[in-house]
């Protein structure tokens, strides 16, 4: 009879601990505050009272091409802090290190690299 089937990564699979769970919200909590301070400095930055576009096309190209890339910064930051935020409310609900699509333990290690990981390598 053959053994019992044994999960790819039990080896690797740990329970996080609490001083492991209290790093990663200090984690979070100092990249969330990143964050915030970058979204206000774009917004800042793009509701400045601008003047006339330049009449070189290309000058004029270049001042729209920054605004584009400053959209494009607040959109990264603003998601990103929108998973902290998430990663935070499952610490204390309890559910924090546990996969979304499966249920399974996401490891620690994927956590200390993507502290806000919602999903295990599988998913």
């Amino acid at each position: 009879m053959p053994p019992p089937a044994v999960p790819r990564d039990a080896g690797i699979m740990k329970t996080i601990s609490d001083e492991e769970i209290r790093v990663t919200r200090g984690r979070l909590q100092a990249r969330g505050a990143e964050l915030r301070e970058r979204v206000q400095r774009v917004r800042r930055d793009l509701s400045r009272v601008t003047n006339p576009l330049p009449r070189d096309s290309t000058d004029a190209a270049i001042v729209l091409e920054n605004d584009e890339i400053l959209e494009a910064i607040e959109q990264s930051a603003t998601a990103e802090l929108r998973s902290i935020e998430q990663a935070l409310e499952r610490i204390e609900a309890g559910t924090f290190a546990l996969c979304e699509n499966c249920g399974r333990q996401i490891t620690t290690a994927r956590l200390r690299i993507v502290p806000h990981a919602t999903l295990c390598l599988d998913c």
